[in-house]
């Protein structure tokens, strides 16, 4: 088998999956996101006090603890790294709070 015929066997296999590069792309997006959305919580939080509205600032918590906990939870599951699943843990357990205090401000 010559070079061209192992390149091309090896891009049939792959066809549809995603390289090193596309994957490390989106770890990347991922950790941007993450960023950008807790700064957006806590703009969100500030903007609650000020307007005297605390239910907005929890749901933003919630919100952002549970994709937090949740993106921790599969990069437990996939690596089984101690750290990942007691991050995993800490933002789901922040979340629920969260959503938790939200739902009982909001029945008040």
């Amino acid at each position: 088998m010559n070079r061209d015929e192992i390149l091309a066997r090896n891009r049939a296999e792959n066809e549809g999956k995603s390289d090193e590069r596309e994957l490390q792309i989106f770890a990347d997006a991922s950790k941007v996101g993450m960023t950008v959305g807790g700064i957006l919580a806590a703009i969100i939080v500030i903007f609650s006090r000020i307007i005297d509205l605390p239910i907005l600032g929890l749901g933003a918590w919630a919100v952002y603890f549970a994709m937090f906990g949740s993106r921790r939870l599969y990069q437990f599951l996939k690596t089984k790294e101690r750290a990942k699943m007691a991050q995993a843990v800490i933002g789901i357990v922040f979340g629920l709070g969260c959503f938790v205090g939200m739902i009982v401000l909001g029945l008040k």
